[in-house]
């Protein structure tokens, strides 16, 4: 099985230069790894180098929110000012479960990103500050919002009562053995892949934020297929507008089909980083691929070949 990956990769219509990761987790939780291409310095791809996650983090958060609900320390349908306040008056009509399914009428971040700034939590707080009102009103439209996760892990952190780094490592990572993953806000010059995202960095934590492994992540896909937190129900629930119309978003996860299985899916990208993942429960199938170049259409083609090997 590790050789018909191998030639998928090779197959595949990705560089082989660029830098690459895949990993696929079965069942059983055997996961086969196979890493390619050359870092900045010259050194080859190790299936143990470390990958900026990107908005495959989304549903690191999502699962943060779904364990504290269940503990009955968030509660998800109070206004997120119960547990921020200080927000502008708008935000007293968004709830934590507007922001995981991405209805709560905050922008998109590609609308107030700027190059000239490293895209940190602080950014974000004056960003929101400044902001007039909200797009559209809470629970009326889906609005795919990287600020709306910066604030849900805001919130988890609240209600935990502790930093979200330290949340996701201490009550999601290190239970489930995932010692290559990590939330990271700062130094991130560490990483190989750094030298590669050029000058404004992403440096949030909720939204994004999440380094590593292409093995560990797929392990991390194999323990949700598994329902291992026990939160399954929740963050595969689809939104529901105010309308009525159901909205194919659950927490952090895009709902979909593959030949009548229910399918949980989600990519990411900042410059130079590019990251695609799908799990599906009934069949025991938790992909992730991550790179430092290669377009998203490569690599998500890359991704549905395992899926459908």
């Amino acid at each position: 099985m590790a050789d018909q990956l191998v030639r998928l990769v090779d197959q595949s219509t990705l560089a082989p230069e660029v830098p690459l990761a895949i990993a696929v987790c079965d069942g059983a939780g055997h996961v086969e790894e196979v890493a390619r291409g050359r870092w900045p310095d010259g050194k080859l791809v190790r299936p143990s180098d470390w990958f900026y996650a990107a908005s495959l983090a989304k549903q690191v958060t999502g699962v943060a929110a779904a364990v504290l609900v269940r503990e009955g320390r968030l509660d998800a349908a109070l206004p997120i000012t119960h547990y921020l306040p200080g927000l502008p008056e708008w935000a007293d009509d968004i709830t934590a479960s507007h922001l995981a399914h991405h209805t709560s009428g905050l922008p998109a971040a590609g609308d107030v990103e700027t190059a000239e700034n490293d895209w940190t939590d602080a950014f974000v707080r004056t960003v929101l500050q400044r902001l007039p009102d909200l797009i559209s009103t809470p629970g009326t439209a889906h609005l795919y919002s990287n600020l709306g996760y910066v604030l849900l892990a805001q919130v988890v952190a609240k209600a935990a009562g502790c930093a979200f780094p330290h949340f996701a490592a201490t009550r999601l990572f290190e239970p489930l053995g995932l010692r290559d993953m990590e939330f990271v806000a700062s130094d991130i010059d560490n990483f190989a892949q750094a030298a590669l995202m050029g000058p404004s960095r992403p440096l949030t934590v909720g939204d994004g934020g999440l380094w590593a492994t292409a093995g560990a992540f797929s392990r991390w896909l194999h323990h949700q297929n598994k329902d291992t937190l026990g939160i399954a129900d929740l963050v595969t629930a689809p939104g529901e507008l105010i309308s009525g119309e159901m909205v194919g978003y659950g927490w952090g996860l895009g709902l979909r089909q593959h030949n009548g299985h229910p399918l949980f899916i989600h990519g990411g990208g900042w410059f130079g980083c590019t990251a695609k993942a799908v799990r599906c429960p009934s069949m025991g199938i938790a992909i992730v691929a991550m790179s430092a170049g290669a377009s998203q259409q490569d690599l998500n083609a890359l991704v549905e070949a395992a899926l459908n090997r």
